[in-house]
């Protein structure tokens, strides 16, 4: 499975704030190579779903609304995730339903509980391997 783009830039975005404790929307933007439109319409429903809080103004910018380790990434998906118009409730046939419900409990059982100071904690060391097998 691949996340959306616009799953990906929130995730992104979330987890330089978290970082960072306080960042604007320029600056998440800029260093996270995330178009500022987007990333002000993706910003706006994280806040409208209670997951960033920002401040106005010249030193304005976004922190988040709660502790990373109660921010679910399951959570944050389901919020930027968007269910096309044509797409209906109910699949036409049985096969398409099991897939859908098969793939649907795999995704819940491996993103789980996942929040996003593990997902930060994950990164950080995966990142620290990285450059220890750094070898010159």
């Amino acid at each position: 499975m691949r996340l959306s783009t616009k799953v990906r830039y929130g995730l992104r975005a979330l987890t330089h704030v978290a970082h960072r404790g306080y960042a604007s929307a320029h600056v998440i933007a800029e260093q996270q190579a995330i178009p500022s439109r987007y990333l002000e319409e993706i910003i706006g429903e994280l806040r409208k779903a209670g997951f960033v809080v920002g401040k106005r103004g010249p030193r304005g910018g976004y922190r988040l609304a709660k502790p990373a380790d109660e921010i679910a990434v399951s959570d944050v998906i389901s919020v930027l995730t968007t269910v096309s118009a044509n797409s209906t409730d109910d699949p036409q046939d049985e096969i398409t339903r099991l897939v859908e419900d098969s793939v649907d409990q795999r995704f819940e059982s491996a993103v789980g509980e996942l929040s996003l100071e593990q997902l930060i904690g994950e990164a950080r060391e995966r990142y620290r391997r990285q450059a220890a097998d750094y070898v010159i």
